[in-house]
């Protein structure tokens, strides 16, 4: 394992181990933890066990293994934390002169509030994340439609229900969009988007999008896949100014709705649904289409890295909702995939969610027709 990964089960052993255990070189361990995932993993599990035919092993991976060998235990990554302990109590009781009646338990099971700000994240009032069924009522059913569409949840073992799931943003005007945006931005110039639509004019001056075109008369465009295959980006001298019949929308706010109404709950192509994502700064929802569950969402996100699978479970949501905010957050670079081995080690812990609920967002519960409090 790296240092990192190191550092994540020595901070777990210390944190929620009641530091039963330690961390130590190989020489003088009485189990092991190997990573397969790690460079020349497997080569090292071989060779690991040329040297150490009888030694308790605990394997570890994102690919399940099938394990044949009695001395060695397997966990599937992300770590669930009650898993890596029992493997290690499994293999801690078969030691010689082993004697386990420790009255402690092994770990404690620390409670999580979505509800609570982030640290290190921007100020963020905490009425923007209390209510996440709130926020979702805040859309109609025909809005919902038209942004996150209304795909069924995925059975992400089935190879042609996950290949449903994708699109190739590069088809649609939102992909057209962005490749204006980065021209405009490295010439320091306007540019225009001329195609079968009304007249698109990316401005970085003004830091806008002028659109000769209502929403609705705009819409189909971008709903559409290959409208951009006869287009020309037209760059604009110094001094250019929108038509008179233009409405300007801020940059980052189109882009963001260009890629909901591209995506309607679909991710674009590449993405791994099983890599955790990470959050690099707190949307300006003010500016932004809120889908529903997008304040949720971003705020379990903030707190730490979570795949989309996993946050569509753990929030108990469908996945198109996570999957509609992860394509428009993606579009204009608020989140990402995680790169460092450490952020897969170890799985987040369960969210618990607050009991002291407001009586009047009870009652709103009700009006809508949510779940009664018991």
């Amino acid at each position: 394992m790296d240092q990192r990964q190191r550092n994540a089960l020595r901070i777990l052993f210390s944190s929620r181990c009641n530091k039963r255990y330690v961390l130590t070189e190989e020489a003088s361990s009485e189990i092991c933890i190997l990573d397969l995932d790690s460079f020349g993993g497997e080569q090292k599990w071989k060779e690991f066990r040329d040297r150490h035919p009888e030694w308790p092993l605990i394997l570890v991976s994102i690919k399940h293994h099938e394990i044949a060998d009695r001395n060695t235990l397997f966990v599937q990554k992300p770590i669930p934390v009650e898993r890596l302990i029992a493997a290690i109590e499994t293999h801690r009781s078969n030691l010689p002169g082993s004697n386990i009646q420790d009255s402690q338990p092994a770990f404690d099971n620390p409670r999580i509030n979505i509800t609570k700000p982030m640290s290190g994240m921007d100020s963020t009032p905490t009425s923007r994340v209390v209510s996440t069924r709130r926020a979702a009522s805040l859309m109609s059913a025909s809005q919902e439609q038209t942004f996150v569409g209304t795909s069924p949840d995925i059975d992400p073992t089935d190879p042609e229900q996950l290949q449903n799931i994708y699109y190739n943003p590069a088809h649609y005007l939102q992909g057209l969009s962005q490749q204006a945006l980065n021209q405009a931005v490295r010439y320091n110039q306007a540019i225009s988007m001329d195609g079968p639509w009304p007249p698109i004019t990316l401005d970085i001056e003004s830091n806008k999008i002028w659109v000769a075109a209502t929403e609705r008369q705009l819409r189909p465009f971008c709903t559409l896949p290959d409208t951009t295959l006869e287009v020309e980006l037209t760059p604009h001298a110094e001094g250019w100014s929108p038509p008179s019949n233009a409405k300007g929308y801020p940059l980052q706010a189109f882009i963001w709705q260009l890629a909901l109404w591209a995506s309607r709950g679909r991710l674009p192509e590449g993405t791994r649904i099983h890599q955790p994502i990470y959050i690099r700064r707190w949307p300006n929802f003010t500016r932004l289409v809120v889908t529903p569950h997008a304040m949720a969402i971003a705020a379990l996100w903030a707190q730490q890295p979570r795949s989309l699978l996993d946050t569509a479970s753990v929030l108990n949501i469908p996945q198109r909702y996570v999957f509609a905010f992860y394509s428009a957050a993606h579009a204009i670079q608020l989140v990402g995939e995680t790169r460092r081995a450490v952020d897969t080690l170890i799985q987040p812990p369960a969210i618990e969610r607050s009991t002291n609920r407001g009586l009047f967002g009870r009652l709103l519960d009700r009006l809508r027709g949510g779940k009664r409090e018991r």
